[in-house]
């Protein structure tokens, strides 16, 4: 049984350093909210190994107002005026009960451009849609892998899964006012004949689509495919531009990703350093601790909450710390 562990502000515990759950920077304008993390569908491609039958150790939640509050300061220290927020997660977002208020809050500030949310929709009831669209929310980037019902429930790795309830809520999400991009996965031997369908599925709606290539991941499910190389893939997509006359080869530019200025990096890789165990590890033998107001992923270790641990850290990139502990 997995434990969910619920992050306030009294708890002292940092938003910043790990992917699991809290605020990233990787100096663009973007800024990745990721307010709790777990998934109700099993996707058998999850570069995470989500849903109900991950093997993952435990899930977490920030208090929304707390959230809010620790975005707001990356905000006015990033000095650009056309911040993205982009809720996602380690799962889906919309688990997060304050999703609404979280929009908002986020609306409120001037800074922010353009609020997107990830969301594989299988939560998102019209009532939902509605209220994300009046709270300010932006975009929806929707994981639709195939309009065909079988291969659908078969790459959600779930037997309730409906396709064509999926497409009443693009339908709906369309109707809001919010602008719809469709995000499928193209995994070998899976779905590359599903393409074609979407791409007129998403012309019909004045939807973008966003074709994401496959790729394995060290903590992801282990999928039984070849992963194609970027060269065929982006020919496969100049293939598909040229048969249905729809832009696939997006960039940066298409969604105004820019550099811009980085929250700084508060560790040097080898540096000796020493904490206190805040929470447990998303994987075992993992725990995370808060050293200089970041959090640090610290492998090889069984400590408890608490506990005091040295480590040396082996990776910096984006302010997501991993360490061993010494």
């Amino acid at each position: 049984m997995r434990k969910h562990y619920f992050i306030r502000k009294e708890d002292n515990i940092p938003l910043i350093g790990v992917h699991v759950f809290g605020l990233i920077d990787r100096g663009t304008n973007i800024i990745q909210v990721r307010p709790i993390s777990g998934c109700p569908l099993n996707c058998v491609y999850c570069s995470v190994d989500e849903g109900p039958d991950s093997k993952k150790l435990n899930t977490y939640e920030v208090e929304v107002k707390f959230l809010i509050e620790e975005f707001n300061k990356i905000v006015d220290y990033k000095e650009c005026a056309d911040i993205e927020a982009h809720i996602d997660g380690i799962g889906e977002p919309v688990l997060y009960s304050k999703i609404v208020e979280l929009v908002k809050g986020i609306r409120k500030n001037t800074g922010v451009k353009t609020i997107s949310m990830q969301s594989n929709g299988v939560l998102l009831k019209p009532e939902l849609i509605k209220s994300l669209a009046k709270a300010g929310l932006d975009r929806i980037n929707l994981s639709i892998n195939s309009l065909n019902a079988e291969i659908a429930k078969r790459m959600a790795g779930s037997d309730w899964y409906d396709i064509n309830k999926i497409k009443e809520t693009a339908e709906q999400i369309v109707g809001s006012g919010m602008e719809l991009l469709i995000a499928p996965v193209l995994v070998p031997g899976y779905n590359e004949e599903s393409m074609s369908d979407l791409i007129i599925f998403a012309k019909k709606l004045g939807a973008k689509l966003g074709i994401q290539r496959f790729e394995r991941h060290k903590h992801g499910r282990k999928l039984n495919v070849k992963e194609q190389n970027w060269y065929s893939f982006n020919n496969l997509l100049k293939g598909l531009e040229k048969k249905h006359g729809l832009r696939l080869l997006l960039s940066k530019t298409d969604f105004n990703i820019h550099k811009a200025k980085s929250l700084p990096i508060v560790f040097k890789k080898g540096e000796k350093i020493k904490g206190r165990v805040v929470l447990p590890g998303w994987l075992k033998n993992e725990v995370i601790i808060s050293v200089k107001n970041r959090l640090v992923t610290v492998f090889n270790s069984k400590n408890k909450i608490k506990d005091s641990v040295t480590a040396k850290i082996i990776k910096t990139k984006h302010n997501l710390y991993l360490a061993e502990k010494i």
